[in-house]
């Protein structure tokens, strides 16, 4: 944002603009033909930042904690009605 910014004072207003692209020109495929050739070194390691990254936010996340409470699902399956609910018939007021 300082580079836009402040443009003038670091040299930008001497460089000319860059020339017209011919019609059918895909900013996407330079974009890819770059990552994947000149970059594709930076590219990798990149990805295998972000691949050990994911797997040790799942590491983190799947990992038994001794203070952690968590339910027991053949337990809540295995529940009857008469253990959990119990009807109580009340009068109703009168106002």
């Amino acid at each position: 944002m300082a580079l836009v910014l402040g443009g003038n004072y670091s040299g930008l207003a001497g460089v000319a603009a860059p020339a017209p692209q011919p019609p059918g020109y895909s900013n996407t495929k330079e974009l890819g033909r770059l990552i994947y050739t000149e970059y594709v070194y930076a590219f990798e390691i990149a990805a295998v930042i972000l691949l050990v990254a994911i797997v040790a936010a799942i590491a983190l996340t799947l990992r038994r904690r001794k203070a952690s409470k968590y339910q027991n699902p053949s337990q809540q399956v295995d529940v009857k009605r008469k253990d959990r609910v119990r009807i109580v018939s009340m009068p109703s007021e009168k106002k």
